[in-house]
């Protein structure tokens, strides 16, 4: 039976898309003078800053770091926003008594100031962030961390994400995985792999029953 649910935030809850792009090209123009592309972009969303940072130069690592969260803690407010439907989930989530957790590769502060920002963060009992564990995604701890906090087994849980980190966090703790399609990168995964792939927030709703009743399967789900 699902007790309680890990959600990834930047690209699952909040569209932080145009933001990451900017605080990255920001950086790697200001410090390296590299310019790269979305599709390069967008295979590291997911990942800790610090490690994404050290594949284009570990020398300038700190810089590169310091110049990209100029950027976006500048502009953050003014670029980031709920997707459609999000806030309808989480508070229908919390209204049939699940719990919920954040479980990211950012800071615990800087998610909690976008949680903050919409009136999301009394959704959540606890932000597992960067700060959180010393391994991070793609590996389980993340997960384990939140499993471990809301005082649930692997398979009392599921785990919504839009990356192939999430994926591969939750995989890897065992957690049952739901690909958000929504999100900035559909093609991130083969859709196959995950326990669901949705396209609408809403639909989680038909992934998380009303308690007592059968949770649907995949491919039930894509019939509804």
């Amino acid at each position: 039976m699902i007790k309680a649910v890990l959600w990834d935030l930047d690209g699952t809850i909040l569209d932080t898309t145009e933001l990451i792009f900017g605080s990255y090209r920001y950086a790697l123009k200001k410090i390296l003078s590299i310019e790269v592309s979305d599709v390069e972009m967008l295979s590291n969303f997911g990942e800790p800053l610090i490690n994404v940072m050290s594949k284009y130069s570990t020398d300038r690592m700190d810089d590169l770091i310091e110049s990209y969260r100029e950027f976006n803690l500048k502009y953050h407010d003014d670029l980031v926003a709920p997707f459609p439907g999000i806030v309808d989930v989480l508070a229908n989530i919390a209204r049939r008594g699940f719990k919920q957790a954040i479980v990211t590769s950012k800071t615990e502060r800087l998610s909690r100031h976008g949680l903050n920002l919409f009136g999301l963060d009394g959704y959540f009992e606890t932000i597992v962030g960067v700060e959180s564990t010393d391994a991070h995604k793609p590996a389980p701890d993340p997960a384990i961390e939140g499993l471990k906090r809301l005082d649930v087994a692997p398979d009392e849980a599921i785990f919504i994400g839009d990356s192939r980190v999430d994926y591969l966090c939750a995989s890897s703790a065992n957690v049952p995985f739901v690909f958000a399609l929504w999100g900035p990168n559909p093609g991130a995964i083969d859709r196959n792999k995950a326990d669901f792939a949705i396209e609408d927030p809403r639909d989680i709703l038909y992934v998380i029953p009303e308690r007592g009743q059968r949770i649907l399967s995949s491919n039930e789900l894509e019939k509804t």
